[in-house]
Parts: C-alpha cells; structure tokens; sequence
C-alpha cells in the first residue's frame, strides 16, 4: 500500500497567483522543496490536485497547465522532491464555458481527483493525508476518508477559524506540516 500526500497546489506549494498558467509566474514557496523531499524520504508518494476554474472560464488551456506541471517537476526532481502525480479539475459548475461548464466528480470538495489517483497507486487511506490552504481542500481530504492538514500560506491563516473541526493540523508553512506528518509516521 501507498503512503499518500495530496497537495493542493496555490497557495500551498507555490504563491497564490490570480489563475497561474505561465512558468514565469511560478514562484515556490520557502521551504516547499525541503518539506517535499522530507515527505519522500518516509516514504510518501506525493500527488498535487488542484482546481483549475481558469480553464472553465477560458483564460488557458488544459495543455498551459500540463506544461506548468512539467516545469514544477523540471525544478523539484533534481532537489529529491519531485510529485509523483498531478490530478486538475477544468470544470465550473457556474461560470465554466462550453464543455466546462458542469457539476463534476472531480472538483474539490468532491473526490475524483483522489479517485483517479487510485487507479495508478495503492492508496493507503490510514495513512495518507490532504494538505492546502483551503476549506475546501480539508473537505476533500475528508470526504476522500484520509487525515487533513491545513497550512497558513496562501488563504490557510485567513481561513483557520472556519476551517476549525475540518483539520488535524495546523501548520504556519508546508515544512512545518512535513515536520508534524513524518514524525506522527514513526
């Protein structure tokens, strides 16, 4: 069985960028390659899944967002941190264009993210965990049945308070959850 991280990616591994799709908007944040490898090092495989509204709402494409994930691994795999898998919803339910505009399984709070991810890893749920920065993130990883990590970049510091009951940590940054996750691993 797979030990799991899902990682939401805005805010939690990289600066909040207003719909990021462009590599040279990428900028991680401190400690996200430490926190990654530290996660690899117990044995964790890591998996992002994201949101990805902009696609819905035409600002970029599917293919934009594949070529930023290959850039984020080009960065992370020579450092021991690279992501194993990444999993992104194109859809809105609202304000999505065309195809992208439905009720999906795969849009964060619900789980076809986690669930595609089953289809390539072992997923040990008792095991596992879902960190971001969002609500939205730890209801996922709690509706997906694994333990929650909220971290206080991106929008976690400013949803903490209503996150309240959703998470099983609280970690200021990335590194200080992989600190928390790994030692509780032993």
């Amino acid at each position: 069985m797979d030990k799991v991280i899902f990682l939401d990616r805005d805010g939690t591994l990289n600066e909040e960028v207003n719909y990021l799709h462009r590599i040279e908007d990428l900028v991680l944040l401190a400690g996200v390659p430490e926190a990654l490898r530290r996660f690899r090092e117990h044995g964790f495989r890591l998996v992002v899944v994201t949101n990805q509204a902009g696609i819905a709402r035409g600002y970029y494409r599917e293919a934009d967002v594949d070529v930023l994930h290959r850039h984020m691994n080009e960065i992370l795999t020579p450092l021991g941190a690279g992501i194993d898998a990444f999993y992104f919803c194109p859809h809105h339910p609202q304000h999505g264009i065309g195809v992208y505009r439905t009720v999906c399984h795969c849009r964060k709070p619900d789980t076809g993210m986690f669930e595609r991810a089953e289809e390539r890893f072992a997923v040990d749920k008792s095991r596992s965990w879902m960190i971001g920065d969002k609500l939205l993130d730890l209801q996922a990883g709690r509706n997906y049945g694994v333990r929650t990590a909220l971290v206080g970049t991106g929008y976690g510091a400013g949803e903490r308070e209503q996150a309240e009951g959703w998470y099983d940590i609280y970690a200021d940054t990335l590194e200080e959850a992989a600190r928390v996750i790994t030692d509780m691993d032993k």
